[in-house]
């Protein structure tokens, strides 16, 4: 199951964020261009009105100066006419003493006349905002008369004292003040709007980053999840309503004999039978069907049993949306259950053969004894005399057969002691050293990897080796080997013996019936010799695995028997 990246959401995300801190950036800096800027055009606007207003004052004085004859009253009626506009607080005009020769009305303290002192003796126009008692701007702008000509002044001492005079107009600041709160309210409603995009802003990081957090838990739920499923001890499936394979754990994998690409591309009906495992009544009637017995066919060809449990995934009013498929694989149970029934098998079998072998052995001692005593009857008789010996051999033979009817039925107690294994094979190796030379087979023996000491019965031991050394002696000819060894076995931390012919080996349909008592292909055997060694083994907690043929061969045979290390604490 794929989760989906969530950092793919911050390409767009963090695009946003950037334009909206372009636009922060912009309005920002737009709006401060625009304060500034109105600023600047109100406050030049009344500059021009106030250099406008001079002008006038200026101009008409000139003509006054020419045509009137009371020049001072017109003059003053001027300047009193020039301060009752409305855009005029008051105007007033001084001598060079700085002296007032005109004004408009009574003028505030506040119209010191110490900067007039400060202005450059040029014609240029000075100007200066000053604050009235009662918390008015006012704008002023002062300009020195130009010098009248000599015919303009005259001689009296009145026109002298017009000459160098600078006329002062302090203009009304309403327009510019207006214009400064309108532009400062503008300002709090675009700091508003930025405020606004910037926490928008803050809030869209805040909104992807919590979902990243969501996303990176979800993601961390899922990726448990789905360790779980891997690691449940069931192979699990879950299909759509048409059998569709939606998700699956590797076991289920590994039980259904499938890799990745070909589940993924599955018909479940090929391999699974929806009705003989119950699926199609649970997709169909929307009920439970559990631990049924199945067995399907892996690719290889081998039947494989399994228990099906198949869970409906319900999508309300009764419908089944899906299915909840559990497998578990059965072998290890038949193979207990196989070996529950064997056991219990050989252990009647074993009761039976106690209870006639009781009941031959005293027969037989007679029959043997009476045969002895024919065999020394009859010496001068060698025909009759070699009746008699057979007679003997038959019923050791047949002791022999009871011997080991009564070593199987009884109960194997061990006696275990910490021996040298390779120590074990040497002496095992001198009981059939005699019979391998006479027949020219080569024996060859492996303990290079052998531990120093295991704990086991030596004696239980070396029949187990004995037995499977004597099978293979009677497998193989002249000329032919049989090999030995001991060594640990890393894979299951115990230790592993081994007796390996070049034999014909064992025939496919008879590998599943070698253990059993009384099976046998030769003529004279009694069968219970491999039945034997896998009690003996058994009872050590270990096992017997067979190999025939030979990896790269066409015959040959090799019996292992795996004992555990830890048997002292087994037992």
């Amino acid at each position: 199951m794929k989760i989906s990246q969530p950092r793919k959401l911050y390409v767009p995300a963090m695009i946003i964020v950037a334009v909206v801190l372009t636009l922060l950036v912009f309005i920002g800096f737009s709006t401060y261009w625009n304060l500034h800027h109105a600023r600047s055009n109100a406050l030049k606007f009344v500059h021009q009105r106030g250099v406008a207003t001079i002008q006038i004052i200026e101009t008409s004085i000139r003509s006054l100066w020419g045509t009137c004859a009371s020049k001072e009253e017109s003059i003053d009626q001027l300047i009193k006419e020039v301060g009752e506009n409305e855009y005029v607080v008051y105007a007033y005009m001084v001598n060079k003493e700085h002296e007032i020769l005109h004004r408009s009305t009574p003028l505030p303290a506040e119209t010191s006349g110490l900067w007039l002192k400060q202005m450059p003796g040029s014609e240029e126009i000075s100007s200066r905002i000053s604050m009235l008692s009662d918390g008015a701007s006012v704008y002023e702008l002062a300009e020195t008369l130009r010098p009248l000509s000599l015919d303009q002044l005259g001689d009296s001492e009145d026109s002298l004292k017009y000459d160098g005079g600078i006329i002062v107009i302090g203009l009304n600041m309403a327009t510019y003040e207006m214009a400064r709160h309108q532009d400062f309210h503008h300002a709090i409603v675009m700091l508003s709007i930025l405020s606004v995009l910037g926490g928008g802003a803050v809030f869209f990081i805040f909104v992807i980053h919590l979902y990243h957090r969501m996303n990176q838990r979800l993601r961390q739920t899922q990726e448990y999840t789905r360790q779980v499923v891997d690691s449940m001890a069931n192979g699990l499936l879950s299909i759509d309503a048409d059998g569709r394979v939606l998700s699956y754990n590797n076991l289920s994998l590994e039980i259904l004999g499938l890799t990745q690409p070909e589940i993924e591309q599955l018909d479940l009906h090929k391999v699974i039978d929806f009705q003989t495992s119950g699926i199609f009544k649970t997709l169909n009637q929307c009920v439970s069907v559990m631990d049924r017995e199945i067995n399907i066919v892996q690719p290889g060809g081998e039947l494989l049993p399994l228990a099906i449990s198949v869970t409906p995934i319900s999508a309300g009013e009764g419908t089944c949306q899906g299915a909840v498929i559990i497998l578990r694989d059965l072998r290890e149970i038949k193979l207990l259950e196989e070996k529950v029934r064997r056991t219990e098998k050989l252990a009647a079998l074993g009761k039976l053969a106690a209870a006639v072998a009781h009941e031959i052995r005293n027969p037989l001692s007679s029959i043997r004894g009476f045969a002895k005593f024919l065999s020394h009857v009859l010496k001068g008789q060698p025909k009759d005399r070699e009746y008699a010996d057979v007679m003997v051999k038959e019923v050791d033979r047949i002791n022999r057969v009871v011997t080991d009817l009564l070593n199987f039925a009884s109960p194997l107690e061990l006696n275990p002691a910490h021996v040298n294994p390779a120590e074990l094979i040497e002496h095992t190796i001198r009981l059939v050293k005699g019979d391998a030379q006479s027949r020219n087979i080569t024996i060859e023996v492996n303990t290079e990897n052998s531990p120093e000491s295991i704990f086991l019965d030596p004696y239980q031991i070396t029949q187990v080796l004995l037995n499977l050394m004597l099978n293979a002696l009677q497998a193989i000819g002249a000329g032919q080997r049989l090999s030995v060894g001991v060594a640990r076995d890393e894979d299951s931390a115990g230790i592993s013996f081994w007796v390996e012919d070049d034999g014909p080996g064992i025939a496919k349909e008879h590998l599943e019936r070698i253990f059993d008592p009384f099976f046998t292909r030769r003529e004279k055997g009694t069968g219970l010799g491999l039945a034997i060694v896998q009690k003996i083994v058994e009872n050590h907690q270990g096992r017997v695995h067979v190999v025939t043929p030979l990896p790269g061969k066409a015959d040959g045979c090799r019996f292992i028997i795996s004992i555990p290390m830890d048997l002292n604490e087994r037992l």
